[in-house]
């Protein structure tokens, strides 16, 4: 009976042996789910975040590339930003110079006689060629016409638009000869002289000169214009007689202007208050 009892006591210390065994067993076993599990979630996290961190590292090359791209792209429209303007500098200068007017003469109302009404009306007026600065380049002519219509008569070259805009020393601006002025009941041929083309003209008879260009131009003035192949091998693009007329009104003054790329043109302007007559 005792060794039955001993072996019940030996068999059921083996069977909390086992039992305390399993138990330790299941609970190393759950620990280490549970230490591996947060381990590989831990792991996990990082792969994710490493991989966010690299798309974020792609997308900031990306961008930089772009950045990089957009500022050389900026660099190429600077250049060509300044290539324009100067472009656009260069055609308004040239557009500036196209329309710039000269003023070359004047003519100035003296006095008026008569009336239209009755048929005897007659004009004095006086006439004076102009420098550069607006300065007489001779005495001032005075002329009697009847009625109040003058025509002035003259000879006309006109350059090509290119040599305007680039100011070409000698054809920068068309150049006027005045032949003659004359009222309407007038024959042209009958006018009054002012230039002929075989003597000086006024503006050069204070001591300058004509270029031999310019002498040419007067000298063969109808060859140029009836040769179109000759005037484009001087940079001529006209030339021609032009005679604008003007009514003309007591104590005004009229300047004549010349374009540079045009013709004349006969422009009314007051009489300054006080100004003195010219002098005759």
């Amino acid at each position: 009976m005792l060794k039955l009892i001993s072996a019940l006591n030996s068999f059921l210390g083996l069977l909390l042996a086992l039992v305390v065994a399993a138990g330790l067993g299941i609970a190393g076993w759950f620990g280490y789910q549970n230490y591996y599990a947060e381990k590989w979630a831990a792991q996990a996290r990082l792969a994710e975040k490493e991989a966010e961190l690299h798309a974020k590292q792609q997308e900031v090359h990306r961008l930089s590339a772009d950045v990089q791209e957009k500022a050389a792209r900026i660099v190429v429209l600077n250049e060509d930003l300044k290539v324009k303007q100067k472009e656009i500098d260069r055609l308004q200068i040239a557009l500036k110079l196209l329309k710039v007017d000269h003023r070359v003469a004047q003519i100035s109302v003296l006095s008026q006689q008569g009336s239209a009404a009755t048929d005897d009306l007659t004009t004095k007026f006086s006439f004076v060629e102009l420098n550069e600065n607006g300065q007489p380049l001779d005495n001032p002519r005075v002329f009697t016409v009847e009625g109040d219509l003058i025509y002035l008569d003259a000879w006309v070259v006109k350059f090509s638009d290119q040599y305007v805009e680039l100011g070409d020393s000698l054809r920068s601006t068309s150049v006027c000869l005045f032949r003659r002025v004359f009222g309407e009941t007038q024959q042209p041929s009958q006018g009054f002289a002012l230039d002929q083309p075989k003597s000086q003209p006024v503006a050069y008879r204070n001591g300058g000169k004509p270029t031999q260009f310019e002498q040419e131009l007067w000298d063969r003035f109808w060859d140029y214009a009836n040769n179109p192949a000759m005037a484009k091998s001087a940079g001529v693009r006209a030339a021609h007689g032009e005679a604008p007329s003007i009514k003309l009104v007591p104590g005004k003054r009229y300047r004549v202007e010349l374009r540079s790329s045009g013709g004349l043109s006969v422009v009314p302007e007051e009489e300054p208050a006080g100004s003195p007559p010219p002098k005759l």
